[in-house]
């Protein structure tokens, strides 16, 4: 009986077991077909969209910025390019214990661990930590292999030449902007777009496909008209002349006056391009383009040309300078020295301001005021860079104190540049040519753009530019421009000495004056004109005295270098780049 039950209890058992190894079996299958689905799903259903994110995560993009357009003078001599640096970033999503990288990173990148850490709390995927560091630090911070810590390639600009033409050619910022003359005038050209790519990445986002991305086209870049050894004559002279005479500062222009080409434009003071941000802005400005100032007797050329130009007066004609005082109702004109009577001529060779009011009467103060804007005088030149408009009274605001001031270079206002293309007027046979100074934008050896000799105005005939050549050459052989004669050439120019005007327009400042000479050699056949401005000059301030040395000094060399004889033009100076 007991053997029975016990086979009962073991059948019993079995089946139990069997019942529970069936339902476990079917609960296997059923994972196995929930486990197929799951898989269809993924693989099939869902597949492209979760393979999209996977490689998201793997991939990151990578932004390039193309290398910055160079500039280079005429003779394809480098004043501005660009090298490579990389610069630090970080990802403070990627990044886990902020603190510690801020206090292994603050030491090399010199920053302060606290600025670095906050940055690195930022709810941001990207923050920049130090740009364009040296080879040294980058090769550390790689050793480091930080998690979230990266580079990105970046130019960084390198002036070589660095003070030469600081002011002309001007600088970029840390993202490579132009910011200052040439650099932002033309930064379209020399800046192309970043270009952005797709790339690898570690789990730390490092990038391990460095090389799997073409490098984008760089800019374009300059050849400008600039002669680096004229410009470095220029600013010698300047500054040896400005420390001299402890002036505030001063300006050189050299030209072409048959192509309006600009072969130096000198500025003192002047600074180091490689240190932009770290110089006084007054150093940054442009004199020659920006300052205005009352051009004094210089202004007398113009003057004088219109009267010639009307055939209201000749060479020889006599007038009288009333022994150095002329009244005008109730202003009174001084001259330096008392004169009687001088000829057309001489009234310019000595500079007479009542010869000169006198020679305006006879113009009269409506075709006066005609020639000055035929001479682009008030406006700006059209140079390729930034300029300032200069100033004259419509002639509906002249009083009748201007026919008394105007004719010698008081009531308006010029920059150097505006004096010298007006003078340009006689040197070039009464044509003034638009100056300007890139001569082309290239991309290799293709041309993108090309600026060619340009007719800006004509004020006056030849017959006038040969009659006024042969005055201002008198000048210089028997006048006040005594000290710019140079052995060997026929130089014309003209001396210019004014009081600086005040602030607010009433009156002028004691003591202080502005000293120039403007001038161009060979006399017959120039090849270079220049101009020189000292401003506030201490001791002396007369033109003759203070400008005309400098310009002798800076043309004279011009002319060794250029290897010429008297009249004969030169392929270095007429050359086409």
């Amino acid at each position: 009986m007991v053997s029975i039950v016990r086979s009962v209890k073991h059948e019993q058992l079995s089946k139990r077991i069997c019942r529970r190894s069936s339902f476990a079996l079917v609960l296997v299958e059923l994972c196995f077909v929930l486990l197929a689905i799951r898989l269809f799903c993924i693989q099939c259903v869902n597949g492209e969209k979760l393979k999209a994110e996977a490689e998201k995560y793997h991939r990151k993009i990578v932004s390039v910025q193309p290398r910055r357009g160079a500039i280079y003078d005429r003779n394809h001599i480098p004043l501005a390019i660009s090298t490579k640096s990389y610069s630090l970033f970080g990802d403070p999503q990627a990044i886990k214990e902020p603190e510690s990288v801020a206090l292994s990173l603050s030491s090399i990148i010199e920053i302060p661990k606290e600025d670095i850490c906050r940055k690195l709390e930022r709810n941001t995927r990207f923050v920049w930590l130090k740009r364009q560091l040296s080879d040294s630090k980058v090769d550390k911070i790689r050793l480091m292999n930080i998690e979230g810590i990266s580079f990105r390639e970046e130019g960084r600009r390198f002036y070589p030449q660095k003070e030469l033409a600081s002011q002309t050619i001007g600088f970029v910022g840390i993202d490579n902007f132009g910011l200052e003359g040439i650099e932002k005038k033309y930064d379209a050209y020399m800046r192309r777009a970043t270009s952005e790519f797709s790339t690898k990445k570690d789990r730390k986002g490092h990038d391990i496909e460095p090389n799997k991305y073409d490098k984008p086209a760089p800019g374009y870049d300059l050849i400008l008209t600039l002669d680096t050894v004229i410009q470095d004559i220029a600013e010698r002279k300047l500054q040896s002349a400005c420390e001299q005479w402890q002036a505030k500062g001063g300006s050189v222009i050299v030209m072409n006056p048959t192509n309006g080409e600009i072969l130096a434009i000198a500025n003192y003071p002047t600074y180091d391009l490689n240190k932009a941000f770290n110089v006084d802005n007054d150093c940054k400005r442009n004199r020659a383009l920006i300052d205005l100032f009352e051009p004094g007797s210089t202004f007398k050329v113009i003057t004088a040309s219109a009267a010639i130009n009307e055939n209201v007066i000749s060479p020889n004609d006599v007038i009288n300078c009333e022994n150095g005082i002329y009244n005008m109702g109730k202003f009174v004109i001084h001259d330096t020295k008392n004169y009687e009577q001088l000829t057309f001529k001489e009234v310019i060779e000595e500079s007479s301001n009542i010869g000169t009011v006198k020679i305006a009467k006879l113009l009269g103060s409506k075709k006066l005021y005609d020639y000055i804007k035929a001479f682009g005088l008030g406006d700006k030149t059209g140079i390729d860079t930034l300029e300032s408009n200069g100033f004259i009274r419509n002639i509906d605001q002249w009083t009748e104190r201007s026919m008394g001031a105007v004719p010698y270079g008081q009531e308006i206002s010029v920059t150097a540049l505006q004096m010298l293309c007006a003078i340009n007027a006689i040197a070039n046979d009464g044509v003034i040519m638009r100056p300007f100074i890139v001569k082309k934008v290239v991309d290799g050896q293709e041309t993108i753009l090309e600026n060619t000799p340009k007719v800006s105005k004509t004020p006056i005939s030849a017959r006038t530019a040969k009659i006024m050549k042969n005055i201002l050459r008198g000048v210089v052989e028997n006048g006040t421009g005594q000290s710019a004669k140079i052995d060997g050439y026929n130089v014309a120019g003209k001396t210019g000495t004014s009081q600086k005007a005040s602030d607010d327009g009433k009156g002028y400042i004691p003591g202080k004056y502005t000293s120039s000479f403007v001038g161009f050699l060979p006399a017959d056949k120039p090849v270079i004109s220049i101009i020189v401005v000292i401003d506030e000059p201490q001791g002396q301030y007369y033109g003759g005295i203070v400008a005309s040395p400098v310009f002798k000094e800076i043309a004279t060399q011009i002319m060794q270098y250029l290897t010429i004889g008297q009249g004969v033009c030169i392929a270095k100076v007429n050359s086409t780049t």
